[in-house]
């Protein structure tokens, strides 16, 4: 979790939360605020403080509700603080639309506005495509009535189950399933930030590490023959030779490989230092 979050969890918890009378208190002055055609200034300023002392009383309400969208949808990329600012604007709506006469706490009215609200955030936000809330919503309800029939539903069926159209449902399918692109620059879970997909997609056109050295072969054939040969020996392969080791295979001493390798490094350095760092004019 990131310290604005560890903050704001603080933060909430010195509120206190609201005795059952106090809700209730709170909630027909919201009422009756809300249902005013003109109300007047001091219930206009005693509606707001209400208003405002139920939702910051029942803000850990919304991050109990955000954290559960969290613990069940492990793979999503969002900061648990835009779960709880969208969870906020559903507690914001349920505070203005509570009704205490009817008898019921506020934190079960206001539980289903919340996650009505951070539903609705999470089909807005998913994929890189923004689709609209009833198209998302209608795909959703498609797929979870494939997922639960016996075998594969045809169109005509979904369509006639949720009342729309075939080609509505066709259209909302298609749609839904075109629009959940993944981004390569993603960060795989457990590379502490490190490790992209696209670290794991390989590519054939890719140089090797020979590739790499290529361009220096036709500068080393320029060298005589017993200094290619004791640089091919020392150099070519993946466990460097000792001075030793290259005597033994060429027939030569100790003291000529060491010659011949100084004579041949001093001009491969002559021929490629003006490539490797040419001089800016």
């Amino acid at each position: 979790m990131s310290d604005a979050f560890g903050d704001y969890l603080r933060s909430i918890g010195r509120i206190p939360l609201l005795t059952a009378q106090e809700e209730v208190h709170l909630g027909l002055i919201v009422k009756e605020w809300m249902e005013s055609e003109q109300p007047s200034r001091g219930l206009q300023r005693r509606g707001r403080r209400a208003l405002q002392r139920i939702v910051t009383a029942n803000l850990r309400l919304v991050v109990t509700v955000a954290l559960r969208y969290l613990r069940r949808l492990k793979h999503l990329a969002h900061d648990p603080m835009d779960l709880v600012q969208a969870g906020n604007l559903g507690l914001l709506r349920a505070a203005e639309k509570y009704d205490p006469t009817r008898g019921y706490k506020f934190s079960t009215y206001g539980y289903w506005w919340i996650r009505q609200a951070i539903n609705r955030y999470l089909q807005e936000q998913n994929g890189s495509i923004r689709l609209p809330v009833n198209l998302v919503s209608l795909a959703n309800r498609a797929e979870a009535l494939q997922s639960m029939g016996q075998g594969q539903l045809g169109h005509e069926d979904l369509a006639q189950r949720l009342g729309e159209s075939s080609e509505r449902v066709l259209y909302a399918l298609a749609v839904q399933h075109r629009s959940n692109t993944i981004s390569l620059d993603q960060q795989l879970n457990g590379s502490d930030g490190d490790m992209t997909l696209l670290d794991t997609v390989s590519d054939s056109k890719l140089p090797h590490i020979e590739d790499d050295y290529g361009w220096m072969h036709s500068q080393i054939q320029q060298l005589s023959t017993p200094e290619r040969m004791v640089i091919e020996l020392r150099y070519g392969e993946s466990k460097q030779r000792s001075f030793a080791e290259v005597a033994r295979l060429t027939g030569r001493s100790k003291d000529q490989v060491q010659r011949l390798e100084r004579h041949a490094l001093t001009k491969l350095r002559r021929q490629l230092t003006p490539v490797l760092f040419p001089i800016e004019s």
